[in-house]
């Protein structure tokens, strides 16, 4: 493709922008209007597991009918920590809060803790159904010991729901099915999730519940949702703010005139209010986790392409003289490579909705369309107002002697680059060798502490909740649904339920106290019910063989005020078991339940298994991110190859442009391989984003030298001077970029703290490809056709 005739098509637009400027300047700012009137609808949200899970019709129905007989997956859970969780001080404000979480949360259930549980009591009638603390806390110490002792004596709740040596109990909040997202906020203006969090952070923070005598950890998914949010908000808040504040040094530092530096930050704002106020009127919304990424994008794109046009605008003007002319032949000199940079990166950030994650499908199509709206605002807003002001006398400038100088620097790297071809080579192969084993140590953790850092005050109570002693990381449900009737109270099953939950028991993921796992089922309460119907013999804590006698304990256990509702169905065809999870290990986590589903399989063939709940569902995320790394980067690869090829014409053009683009993720990878930096939601954004970014730089420099090429007909001439004229502004623009993505670094969110950094070493990595490695393979590969001799380029002339 010839590149003379698309300049000149390029030189075309700029006269039609000059000639109607007023009228595009009017038709933009309507635009900006419309779009910031949008802005007061927009919401972004804190993206649950729903949003992560994409479930088939089948998962659904299991999910929804898990719902309907045990309620939701999530509760509110408190760790109260003493010297003795039995001392009446403690003991009273376990059941006052239990009673105000209950009352002053929607959808709340029930309450489980040590002063609201029911055991089995043998008596001379039969069995009882007791709460020790049914008739208040007892004051007299022999009677709240006799209460001590008889909770602790009970296998079904001693290292379950309080510990071994009285030193931490559970409080949990257990909630009835809510509805759907969609369904609650068409009578509400905030999230269901976020009115349980905010309420129960109000109950949990009030100072009647603060005392030397215990502490509480509250946790549970509204709680830290909406910790989470209000976290995230903050971070946003400083990161895009500290973005703002460095965007517009450095436009003073490199743009260096008024204009220079208010056009682009006029450009930036214009294009985010747009893209997020039409987001707005379309009801589109974003991703708190994500909000912050396509945002500093745009504004660390918005400078770069600023820098391309003020730059090529203050060569031309320097030269000519004449403001007009200048913005026009700016324009024809970069408008194709603004272009294609833009396709490129647009293309590069589509390729995340080829992951299968809500989450990346929003930054995606924000970020393409955040990078297109920059465009149009930065392509308009800078050459008409540029276009306005006094002529000046060519070359008689301070300024562009300054630059002169500048560009020969450029130059002179130009020159030194292709004499020293061969040792460039050597080092670029000898530093690609030493990376590529680090590529092969990158792995997969969606681990919270990881990403979000235990900087973070709740996220280290989260993490010292999981490290005590009744704590878990997470939990999963298995489901079981026979085809039968009462096949629940058939003693044959459970016992096959019992040896499940040994082979759950034994997994090193699973939950352990005083080597007991965590695991609740209706198992719990048939033992005990046996245990107790046999003058508490702990002999009898199993499962009874008699199939009337199983019916019967569990027909008494109802009648005497239990309920064996959360853990099997009215009809006893379906049960549920629960198993707490001790640490986050993707891997192992989707072998374990691999592994359930198996030997569900073989000990209830023609049950139904279905496996639920946070961590059934880390592990499906876990395996996304792992093929969404893969299938995104070489998505965008692909076609940005693709795409150069075609616009250059070469299929050896193609591949040159890719290979100084691989550098950066390669660099980026080994540092990720050789520090153990996991690939999570934010880094697998990375590689992709980076890519259409860095290529930027190689299209600035592969078309300048190809036009120019294709004048002088000449690598050398052609190369030298592609560093002469846009050397300097590629070294601006990345500096801009990395300056601006570093910002990064004051956030207190580790995962965005990380991306920062390997931002900017992969856009330094890039740069230095295109000083180095671009070049050179052009003079070797020789992709734009044989040169020319003097009298050929005289001819053509």
């Amino acid at each position: 493709m010839k590149l003379e005739s698309l300049h000149i098509f390029f030189k075309k637009i700029g006269e039609f922008q000059l000639k109607y400027r007023f009228l595009l300047l009017i038709l933009l700012a309507a635009i900006t209007v419309f779009a910031a009137m949008g802005l007061k609808k927009f919401r972004a949200s804190s993206m649950t597991e729903e949003a992560f899970v994409n479930l088939n019709d089948h998962m659904k129905e299991h999910e929804d009918r898990f719902k309907e007989l045990f309620g939701s997956n999530d509760s509110i859970v408190l760790l109260i920590e003493s010297d003795d969780v039995f001392k009446p001080e403690v003991l009273n404000m376990i059941k006052e809060i239990g009673n105000e979480l209950l009352e002053k949360i929607p959808y709340a259930d029930s309450v489980t803790s040590i002063t609201d549980i029911d055991i089995s009591v043998g008596t001379e009638e039969g069995i009882e159904i007791k709460n020790p603390f049914k008739d208040g806390i007892p004051e007299n110490p022999s009677e709240l010991k006799k209460a001590k002792d008889f909770i602790l004596s009970r296998k079904s709740i001693v290292n379950k729901l309080v510990s071994s040596d009285a030193k931490e109990t559970w409080l949990v909040l257990s909630l009835k099915a809510t509805p759907s997202k969609e369904e609650w906020m068409k009578n509400s203006d905030k999230e269901l999730m976020y009115i349980m969090g905010e309420t129960a952070i109000d109950i949990v923070n009030n100072p009647k519940y603060k005392s030397s005598a215990y502490t509480i950890k509250p946790a549970g998914l509204p709680y830290t949702e909406t910790e989470e949010k209000i976290v995230m908000n903050a971070d946003i808040k400083k990161c895009v703010s500290l973005s703002f504040m460095c965007m517009i040094i450095l436009l003073v530092i490199f743009a260096r005139s008024l204009r220079g530096t208010i056009v682009p930050i006029i450009a930036t704002a214009g294009a985010i209010v747009s893209v997020l106020g039409l987001m707005g009127h379309l009801n589109i919304e974003g991703s708190s986790e994500m909000l912050s990424v396509p945002i500093i994008l745009a504004m660390a794109l918005s400078v770069g392409y600023s820098i391309h046009l003020v730059n090529s605008f203050r060569n031309s003007f320097y030269t000519i003289g004449k403001r007009k002319e200048a913005v026009i032949e700016s324009i024809e000199n970069t408008g194709w490579p603004l272009f294609f940079t833009v396709v490129t990166t647009v293309v590069s950030v589509l390729s995340f909705l080829t992951v299968d994650l809500d989450p990346m499908h929003w930054m995606g199509l924000a970020s393409a369309a955040m990078v297109f709206a920059v465009y149009v605002y930065v392509s308009i807003l800078i050459p008409i107002l540029m276009s306005f002001g006094k002529d000046c006398t060519p070359e008689q400038n301070k300024s562009a002697a300054r630059y002169k100088k500048l560009d020969t620097l450029f130059e002179n790297l130009g020159i030194s680059v292709l004499k020293r071809r061969k040792p460039i080579l050597i080092i670029f192969v000898i530093i690609t060798a030493m990376c590529l084993p680090a590529l092969f140590m990158i792995y997969v953790n969606m681990d919270s502490f990881n990403f979000m850092g235990t900087r973070i005050p709740y996220v280290k109570r989260i993490y010292e909740i999981t490290h005590s002693q009744l704590g878990a990381y997470f939990n999963y449900n298995v489901m079981l649904t026979f085809k039968e009737e009462d096949a629940v109270k058939k003693p044959e099953n459970l016992k096959k339920l019992e040896e499940l939950s040994r082979h759950i028991g034994g997994f090193k993921l699973t939950k352990l106290n005083n080597g007991v796992p965590k695991i609740f089922s209706i198992l719990d309460i048939v033992k005990d019910m046996n245990q107790t119907m046999h003058a508490d013999d702990p002999a009898f804590y199993k499962i009874p063989e008699d199939e009337e006698l199983l019916a019967q304990l569990l027909f008494l256990y109802e009648i005497s005020g239990g309920e064996t509702s959360r853990w099997a169905d009215d009809e006893f065809r379906t049960l549920r078991m629960s198993v707490d999870v001790s640490a986050f290990d993707g891997n192992e986590l989707a072998a374990n339940l691999e592994s359930v589903y198996k030997k569900c399989a073989e000990l209830f063939p023609d049950a139904e298994t279905f496996l639920t709940g946070a961590a059934a569902h880390a592990a499906e995320i876990n395996n996304k991110i792992v093929y969404g790394e893969i299938s995104s980067f070489f998505t965008s690869l692909g076609a940005i190859g693709i795409l150069m090829m075609i616009v250059f014409g070469s299929l050896k053009m193609g591949l040159i442009g890719l290979i100084p683009n691989i550098m950066p993720i390669i660099t980026t990878g080994a540092i990720m391989g050789y520090f153990s930096i996991p690939l999570d939601m934010i880094t697998m954004a990375l590689m992709p984003m980076i890519l259409g970014i860095a290529v930027d730089d190689t299209i600035h420099f592969t078309n300048h030298t190809k036009y120019l090429f294709e004048k002088e007909g000449r690598y050398e001439k052609a190369i030298v001077g592609s560093f002469y004229s846009i050397g300097k502004t590629l070294a601006m623009t990345t500096i801009i970029l990395s300056a601006t993505f570093l910002m990064y670094m004051a956030s207190q969110i580790d995962a965005f703290l990380r991306l920062g950094i390997l931002a900017a070493v992969g856009l330094f990595s890039a740069l230095i490809a295109d000083y180095l490695m671009t070049p050179i393979l052009i003079y070797i590969s020789k992709p734009f056709g044989k040169e020319r001799d003097d009298t050929s380029i005289r001819k053509e002339a």
